[in-house]
Order: C-alpha cells, then sequence, then structure tokens
C-alpha cells in the first residue's frame, strides 16, 4: 500500500532548499510513497557454545538466543528529477540487558532495550549540472557486487554480521555518490566515504578473541615459542595466559582516512561486466597491540578443589583497520548450452565476482608489565628474535598480515526449472572475515588450535627461546574454498516454499607438530572430508505467505564440524532453530 500526496509550489521550493538545487518547473507534482513492517524474530541456541577454562570461561547458554522486535517504515519522495528517500528501523531486542544496580529496574532501556538504525536516508538528483550526471547524498548502501550473499568487491559499506540469517547484509554509511552515463549502456561512477564504519559482529564474536591459542603471528618460530612460554607459566608457574581488555582503535576523521571508489559498468551482447576500484580498509580488525600484566591471588575451581592457580597473565589487546586497495571484476549473464535442442529450454544465469586485495602490512607490539614469577620478566617490549634484547634486532615488530596481494572470488551458476524449482551453486573463494595472502595458490596458513605435545619439556623449550619442539599446531589457509549449493521448492500456488541451502567447507586442515623419530617438524594434512576436517553450515527453511503482506517462517541454522573448524568454532553461536512473523504494508 502507499499514500500519494500532492503539493503546490510551497513544498516544491521546500525541496529545492533542501536539495541545494533551484528550479523552475512548478508544473511537477510532489509523490509520497510509505510502507512499512513488523516483524518478530524469536531464536533459540540448541547447545551452549564457549571457550576458555574454569578461570577465563566465556559462555553463550543454550535458550532464548533471540526475541527481536522490529517496526521498519520506508518513505520515498519524487518532485521530478528529484528523488529522496528515508527508512529506518524501531528494534526492540526483548533481552533485558545485565542489571548492575538496583536503580536499573527503574530504567525501561535496561528493562526492555530499544534502539534505531538508519537503513537509508539520502536524497539523490537526475541529469544535476550536465545531462547524464546523477547525484545521490546521504545514508545509503551502495552495493557493486553481483554474486549471491557473498561479495568480495562490495567493500564501501561494511558488511554486519548480527543476525547470520541475513548474511551479505551491509551498514548503511554517508557518502556522497556521483554517476556519470556516458551511454544507455555505460556509466562511470565516483564514491566518497567520508568516515570509516567497522563490520559489527555477532553477540559471539567476542568469543573468537578469548581463544589465545590462535595466536596471529606470521612467523611460525614465533608462535611456537610463545605457545611454550604460556605453557611454562600455567603448568610450572600456576599462571595461565587470559583475555583481558579488548580496544578496537577507529580510524581518525581525517582527509587521509576518507574511503574513495570507482567504477565503470556496463552491458556487452547482454552480459553485464563491471571494472571497479576501492582505497580503504578492511572493515575486520587485525591486532595491533599486546600488553601482558600479572594478576596475582590464588584461586581454585568450584568444582575440585585440587584444581588452582596462583594468578593469571591478562593480555590487553588492541585492534586496528589496516588500509588496502581492491581491484573488482564482475560478470553476470546467460549462456544456453541447450538452445541447439529447443529455444523454449531456458539458459542457465552465471555471476562472477572477483577482487584483487593488495592489503597493507600490519605488524603487532608486545609489551608487559614487570612479572615476577617462576623466571622474572621486566617490564618493556617482548624479545622477538630471542637475541638478548627488547624488541629483536633493529627492534622490528612481527607481522600479523604481510602486504602479498592476494585473490577472493565467487562464482555462481542458477537454473530455474518451471514455475516451482530454482537452483543455486557457488564456489566461494575467501569469506568476508578471512584476509591475508595463503590458500592453494600461495602458502600461508593461521592458527585454529595450538598447545603443546604430550611430554614436551616446556621449560626447555622456553629457556632455549625455541619452541620447535614443544609445540602443536592445527593450521588452515588464510583463505578458505566452500561449496554452496541451495535451492528453492515453491508451492501452494507460489505462496509456500521450502528452501534448503548447505555451505561445504572445501579447505583442508593442516597440523603441524615435532617427530622424534625424523627430528623435525612434520605436517599431516586433514580432509575436509574426515571427520577430524568436516565443516558445513545447513539451512533449511519453510516460508507461507497468507497474503494481505502476513509472512509465516520457521527454520534452523546448522553448523556443524569440530571447535577448530570454519563453522563449528564457538564464535559462530552454534545452531539454532527460528521462527520468524512478519506483516508487510
Amino acid at each position: 500500500m502507499y499514500r500519494h500526496v500532492r503539493r503546490g509550489s510551497a513544498t516544491l521550493c521546500s525541496l529545492a532548499l533542501l536539495l541545494g538545487t533551484a528550479t523552475s518547473a512548478q508544473a511537477d507534482e510532489l509523490e509520497l510513497d510509505w510502507s512499512g513492517r513488523i516483524q518478530s524474530d524469536l531464536r533459540f541456541r540448541m547447545q551452549p557454545v564457549g571457550v576458555g577454562d574454569w578461570y577465563s570461561r566465556q559462555e553463550l547458554p543454550a535458550g532464548v538466543e533471540r526475541n527481536w522486535n522490529t517496526l521498519g517504515l520506508k518513505l520515498e519522495a519524487d518532485y521530478g528529477r528529484f528523488h529522496g528517500v528515508a527508512a529506518v528501523d524501531f528494534v526492540w531486542s526483548g533481552y533485558p540487558e545485565r542489571m548492575t544496580a538496583v536503580g536499573d529496574l527503574s530504567r525501561i532501556e535496561k528493562a526492555d532495550p530499544y534502539r534505531l538504525e538508519a537503513r537509508a536516508v539520502y536524497m539523490e538528483a537526475e541529469g544535476l549540472f550536465v545531462k547524464g550526471l546523477d547525484l545521490r547524498i546521504g545514508q545509503q548502501v551502495v552495493s557493486w557486487g553481483v554474486g549471491d550473499q557473498f561479495n568480495p568487491t562490495n567493500n564501501l559499506n561494511s558488511d554486519d554480521l548480527r543476525d547470520p540469517l541475513l548474511f551479505g547484509r551491509q551498514i548503511a554509511n554517508f557518502m556522497v555518490k556521483a554517476d556519470y552515463w556516458i551511454s544507455e549502456e555505460w556509466s562511470i561512477s565516483g564514491v566518497l566515504v567520508p568516515i570509516f564504519k567497522p563490520a559489527m559482529l555477532p553477540l559471539s564474536g567476542s568469543l573468537a578473541v578469548a581463544q589465545l591459542d590462535r595466536l596471529p603471528f606470521v612467523s611460525d618460530s614465533l608462535r611456537q615459542r610463545v605457545v611454550a612460554e604460556q605453557a611454562t607459566a600455567q603448568t610450572l608457574f600456576g599462571h595461565p595466559t587470559i583475555i583481558g581488555n579488548v580496544t578496537p582503535v577507529m580510524p581518525e576523521p581525517t582527509f587521509d582516512n576518507m574511503q574513495v571508489a570507482y567504477r565503470i559498468a556496463g552491458t556487452i551482447k547482454e552480459h553485464d561486466i563491471a571494472l571497479s576500484y576501492y582505497n580503504g580498509r578492511t572493515d575486520f580488525p587485525q591486532p595491533r597491540s599486546n600488553h601482558t600484566r600479572q594478576a596475582l591471588g590464588r584461586r581454585c575451581n568450584p568444582n575440585d578443589a585440587n584444581d588452582c592457580v596462583d594468578g593469571v597473565l591478562l593480555t590487553d589487546v588492541t585492534l586496528e583497520y589496516p588500509r588496502m586497495h581492491v581491484y573488482g571484476l564482475n560478470a553476470t549473464g546467460e549462456v544456453n548450452p541447450f538452445s541447439w535442442i529447443s529455444e523454449e529450454i531456458s539458459g542457465i544465469g552465471y555471476r562472477f565476482e572477483g577482487a584483487l586485495v593488495v592489503p597493507q602490512r600490519q605488524s603487532i607490539r608486545l609489551t608487559n608489565d614487570e612479572l615476577a614469577f617462576g623466571i622474572p620478566q621486566p617490564a618493556g617490549e617482548y624479545d622477538y628474535d630471542g637475541d638478548g634484547r627488547p624488541g629483536g634486532a633493529g627492534g622490528r615488530e612481527p607481522l600479523v598480515v604481510d602486504d602479498t596481494p592476494f585473490l577472493k572470488w565467487v562464482l555462481g551458476l542458477d537454473y530455474t526449472f518451471g514455475e516451482h524449482v530454482y537452483v543455486n551453486a557457488m564456489w566461494v573463494h575467501g569469506l568476508v572475515d578471512e584476509y591475508g595472502a595463503g590458500d592453494w595458490i600461495k602458502e600461508g596458513y593461521v592458527v585454529r588450535q595450538s598447545g603443546v605435545v604430550d611430554g614436551a619439556n616446556v621449560l626447555a623449550c622456553t629457556l632455549a627461546k625455541n619452541g620447535e619442539m614443544c609445540s602443536r599446531e592445527i593450521l588452515r589457509p588464510r583463505l578458505g574454498d566452500y561449496v554452496v549449493l541451495g535451492a528453492d521448492f515453491k508451492f501452494a500456488n507460489q505462496a509456500g516454499m521450502f528452501r534448503l541451502f548447505t555451505i561445504l567447507d572445501a579447505t583442508p586442515l593442516v597440523e603441524e607438530t615435532w617427530d622424534n623419530d625424523e627430528g623435525k617438524r612434520v605436517r599431516r594434512t586433514i580432509s575436509p572430508l574426515s571427520a577430524e576436517g568436516f565443516s558445513m553450515v545447513i539451512f533449511p527453511e519453510l516460508d507461507y505467505n497468507f497474503g494481505n503482506g502476513l509472512e509465516l517462517a520457521a527454520g534452523a541454522l546448522l553448523q556443524l564440524g569440530k571447535p577448530y573448524t570454519k563453522f563449528g568454532s564457538p564464535e559462530t553461536g552454534g545452531s539454532t532453530v527460528f521462527t520468524r512473523a512478519k506483516y508487510s504494508f
């Protein structure tokens, strides 16, 4: 439904002032279209997920994971060649915040939290100044990618991962976007983003940082040494290492930190082609500094009086957002290899979206307070190369991301069988949270799990400042490969739909450890099809449209795998079941 409103020249003048452009086209009429939705989402976590031992446990319990209620409103205004959009969501989380004082019981925002989210607030003009020049200014999402939910060339807006069922959603940001149409089929676009926004993470995102065994250093020898030192501090001196404060540092709002992007796009024989360039930052933070401090105090496991620690080593982490350049290529269209049989056979749709990412090097600085236990450590910077001097040779900090370029891409095919069945298949190389060079093209790994070998002499490794004989790691290429298969089945005169999508992680893992017989570190490949390496998402959903705006849906998001795999890891939030009701008007 929409409401149509007409106004006279007074409204025209107001709109012209708002857009900063004068016009004499008083014959134009103002048209206002508004729409909205009321939506309720109820979601349950099937099993608890968490990380850490009893002295540092972080856990998301089984039970109600989400109870969001949303009122979404959208208003569109047209007046000649001018257009404005305002779309906002009023969200009631339905989940009381933690009460820390009795006074909180008087605060409705604590007992019934709510928020306002601006999905779009922008104005645009067609043919401004010169014919073919369109300008849009305001809070908006600029989506240049063509992949289905997986878009490595969509970097102007940050990712919104708060709801895994809305994967691919992005956050609106203030932008100035200009499009110049060279012809009816080709255009050149430029976008300026004054203020950087980070990716929004799910509630389970904090569990990723809490897993301190996933050391971020590119250097193998440094990781192995730190693993041995942490094991020595815990097993011999009763001081385990846990996460302390985690602080993301946002880029300053300077001219130098503005983001820009350009694109040329057009059509060649019914195939859409686009080339793009982005200069900005990754919206997922990378560690920039670690500071370790000691907290004394003996404490014991409440379930086992013999399981005690004498203190903990708290690691405070600072995160930053490295710069990057992204060169993109998009192509979509349709091919019909069966046209020679019959012209009535539909073609197969294809989508390709590729991005060449050139990252900025990111190093990390390790410092500590004075540590007075076991092997005392003076306050200062860590001795990275083990030469007895803080900071290592030349004071060079270790890398967490090097500047080697890497590729991400999505290649998809889709086909519709009649009116009732739609199928989609994709090969995805690199998810949104994966960053840095490392795949089957060029070797490069991240740690998914680390520890020490059973019976290892961790004290000897620590004193020798060499942990290669003590550490054991499960490694994964920085960029994974995923097989995405999905299908929609419609029934009941298109009112009902059953959807089934799956994502299979096709990336092999590597276990690396010391082999006494060979006298060196050895690697064992863990197949993604084995019980150890299997990881998968299964997403079934049943949706029914009752007409007149009412839709009901129910389904599940099943995330399978060992805790060190991509989808079995605790930070994914675990498996959930959901129901959704939506009324659109």
